[in-house]
């Protein structure tokens, strides 16, 4: 098992990329936290890792909110005593035309997609300096480093998170702490499929625009995050893997 006894924190884990990362992970042995903002989705993915023998709780939380954050940080370090692993994926969709957007909804987006993956960081920080080693994984996005038509403030806020990562690496490669994001494409997931509904034609040209000749699954970008949770990349920082069957080709 390649992260056995690692304590690992997925947020948005109660569904889709992250759902699949939190299962892979548990799988691989670490003691899981499903960050879920849904009581209902995080409370049944942290049941079914469990009827399937791996470990897992689940802790409500709004990553939008930094009191909530330390709140789920204290708790785990209380119970676990360390955090190995942060996987900040918590994310919000949009399909939509720019020139349709609504400022409301683009501050939500950013709240979510930017400054919770920033705020959840900074409150793990501390212990991984403490303890010399750490990993944060980042969910971005190719939109982030490509850019796309009907998710401009999507991929703007995607964008920052790459930035963010880059930038980090560098600042916590003294103290053995990797920070790195997946970026992935087109993927089957609740998410994708509410924007399909509403765009079929975009999203139909979208994924026909893809070399592997499929959509991206969850378990694709899970293997990934477990690698770069491992000791396997313990060299490997700084970096934003793109996950999107060639689609990108950066």
């Amino acid at each position: 098992m390649k992260l056995k006894d690692k304590v690992a924190i997925v947020t948005g884990a109660g569904r889709g990329i992250g759902q699949a990362i939190a299962e892979t992970m548990a799988k691989e042995g670490a003691k899981v936290i499903v960050a879920e903002a849904s009581e209902r989705r995080g409370g049944e993915v942290a049941n079914q890792i469990k009827e399937t023998g791996g470990q897992a709780i689940h802790m409500r939380v709004d990553v939008s909110n930094s009191s909530e954050i330390k709140e789920v940080v204290d708790s785990v370090l209380k119970q676990f005593g360390k955090i190995d692993i942060l996987v900040n994926n918590a994310g919000l969709g949009q399909a939509e035309s720019f020139l349709e957007g609504e400022e409301q909804r683009w501050d939500k987006v950013i709240a979510v997609n930017l400054k919770g993956t920033i705020l959840f960081t900074r409150a793990v920080l501390d212990g991984m300096i403490e303890r010399k080693q750490g990993k944060i994984i980042n969910v971005a996005s190719n939109a982030g480093i490509m850019g796309t038509d009907y998710q401009v403030v999507y991929g703007a806020s995607k964008g920052g998170v790459v930035a963010f990562t880059k930038g980090l690496a560098v600042e916590m490669a003294p103290h053995h702490i990797n920070v790195n994001a997946i970026c992935p494409g087109f993927t089957e997931t609740p998410l994708s499929s509410r924007g399909r509904e509403l765009l079929p034609d975009y999203f139909n040209k979208m994924v026909g625009n893809i070399p592997w000749g499929r959509p991206g699954r969850p378990e694709d970008h899970a293997k990934v995050a477990v690698f770069l949770a491992s000791d396997d990349s313990e060299y490997v920082t700084g970096h934003c893997i793109l996950v999107d069957g060639g689609m990108s080709r950066v």
